[in-house]
């Protein structure tokens, strides 16, 4: 299996993705398009300090389980992009 040659950084952004995704959806994750609207307006920011919650919280639903799927390009949990 050929990989391309940005497969790495496709992972990593891939995973950068994921993180941003969950540290800025929680906080609001089943409300409305309109209950969100009525809130915070147009939201640019990370919502949870006007909501007093935590930004990281130990059930974030961000594992390592993909990082068999890194195994064809040799990265470990400790390696440095």
């Amino acid at each position: 299996m050929t990989l391309p040659s940005d497969h790495i950084e496709r992972v990593y952004a891939g995973a950068l993705g994921k993180m941003i995704a969950v540290y800025s959806g929680r906080p609001i994750e089943g409300w409305s398009y309109e209950m969100i609207m009525k809130r915070f307006g147009e939201v640019n920011y990370y919502v949870h300090e006007a909501l007093d919650l935590p930004l990281i919280v130990t059930d974030d639903d961000l594992s390592l389980a993909h990082l068999p799927l890194c195994a064809p390009c040799r990265i470990t949990a400790t390696a440095r992009i």
